[in-house]
């Protein structure tokens, strides 16, 4: 079904630090990862994409430098494209 993946690697969408300046223990970690994720899922939405229907997360994962990824997989290979064309992170 979902047959098309991408990893995108999240440095590109969040810089967000991973854990909160508090204590926190297992709850304060990985900030980065899913402020990448909302940021690419809100991205996906606003071309007309639908998360589960045209596209889906598969998991994060790492590149062969080692830097963080978000796995990604669409319906249409043709939307892979639309992750190469969003902005940086801001």
């Amino acid at each position: 079904m979902f047959e098309h993946t991408v990893g995108v690697p999240i440095s590109k969408f969040s810089d967000r630090p991973n854990h909160l300046q508090m204590e926190g223990g297992a709850l304060n970690a990985g900030y980065t990862s899913v402020d990448a994720l909302a940021y690419v899922s809100n991205l996906l939405g606003n071309h007309g994409l639908i998360y589960r229907k045209d596209w889906w997360w598969e998991g994060m994962g790492s590149d062969k430098n080692y830097q963080s990824i978000l796995n990604l997989r669409f319906r249409d290979e043709k939307n892979k494209a639309l992750v190469g064309l969003m902005g940086t992170n801001t």
